[in-house]
């Protein structure tokens, strides 16, 4: 009976210590919870979490993207500028 019991046991620990590690990229953030309730902010890098009780709920993006807009005149106006204003947008 202990020859069975003991790899199991062995297995669970490996997998609960796997658990407590979660990797947050660069550019987002993780929000943990606690049995749903907001608990704290996840940096980017490697964190700790407390295994089968915290959760990562979400990662978000903190990065600023930015999207060039073009404007052209409309064909029949004869006019010759082009505006290329930069736009940033923060999503």
């Amino acid at each position: 009976m202990d020859n069975i019991l003991l790899p199991v046991i062995i297995a669970l620990v490996v997998l609960i210590l796997f658990t407590c590690f979660v990797t947050v990229q660069q550019g987002t953030i993780g929000v943990t919870t606690i049995f749903g309730k907001y608990n704290r902010i996840l940096f980017p890098g490697l964190n700790f979490k407390i295994p089968l009780i915290e959760k990562v709920f979400k990662r978000i993006s903190i990065q600023n993207r930015s999207v060039e807009l073009e404007f052209r005149p409309l064909p029949w106006t004869r006019r010759t500028c082009i505006l290329k204003p930069c736009c940033c947008i923060l999503y």
